[in-house]
């Protein structure tokens, strides 16, 4: 996967807060390849940083992190060889968390969508942060699947995460828009309001949400079909 300026502009986002915090850690579903982009510039002039990195590993160490973890099939770039298919916690006993958790361009590949947010959840500390960074439009045949951004408010409402952004945006960060959330019921003018056809590059969806308390995941109900939608008490109880 690419560490692309969309990504480096999301992290630009939310990094004063956490590395504001002692021994910040972050770890990446998916091992990343360091592209040279101007987000990664803009980011290290404004945080008065000096290092030239190669790798996303120095990326961050450059930027203030203690501990870099990347989670993939293979040990490539200081991965770890884990089954994102699977729920980590059970399947590998794993239990540390992290100030940051990034799923930029892995969730896609993965045909277990429950298990990326399940995991990316629980890598997670209460206070830290969650970009997810995948296809929305276009992308014929990438991965298993193109994401739409009305998950992002919904995950969040479940979960009772902070969601701090919500993008759409092009890899190489040269369009970004900010989507507000509150056309989310299922929203079904994007393809108008932001001339999504005639972008160079396929768009992507980006989320920033930060994690504020500390409970067991939950799948969240699509708005639609949520409310007064549910007339089984059953079902209904399980989703906000």
């Amino acid at each position: 996967m690419s560490f692309t300026n969309l990504i480096t502009t999301a992290i630009d986002s939310v990094v004063d807060d956490i590395i504001s915090k002692p021994n910040p850690t972050v770890c990446e579903l998916g091992n990343q390849r360091l592209k040279n982009n101007k987000a990664r510039a803009t980011l290290y002039r404004r945080l008065g940083k000096t290092a030239q990195p190669t790798t996303t590993k120095e990326f961050f160490i450059g930027l203030g992190f203690s501990r870099y973890l990347a989670i993939d099939v293979n040990t490539d770039m200081d991965a770890v060889a884990m089954d994102l298919n699977t729920d980590i916690s059970k399947e590998y006993n794993w239990t540390e968390q992290f100030d940051l958790v990034t799923n930029n361009g892995t969730g896609e590949h993965v045909f277990n969508q429950y298990t990326v947010y399940k995991n990316t959840h629980d890598l997670t500390k209460v206070g830290g942060y969650m970009i997810h960074v995948l296809p929305f439009y276009r992308w014929v045949d990438h991965g298993f699947f193109n994401t739409q951004p009305n998950l992002y408010p919904c995950l969040a409402l479940q979960n009772d995460y902070d969601l701090k952004g919500l993008w759409i945006g092009a890899s190489n960060g040269e369009r970004i828009e900010k989507v507000p959330t509150e056309k989310l019921r299922r929203y079904k003018g994007y393809r108008n309001d932001f001339q999504l056809d005639s972008w160079e590059r396929d768009p992507m969806v980006c989320a920033i949400m930060k994690k504020k308390v500390d409970k067991p995941f939950e799948i969240p109900q699509q708005h639609l079909y949520s409310g007064e939608n549910i007339t089984s008490d059953e079902i209904g109880k399980k989703y906000k």
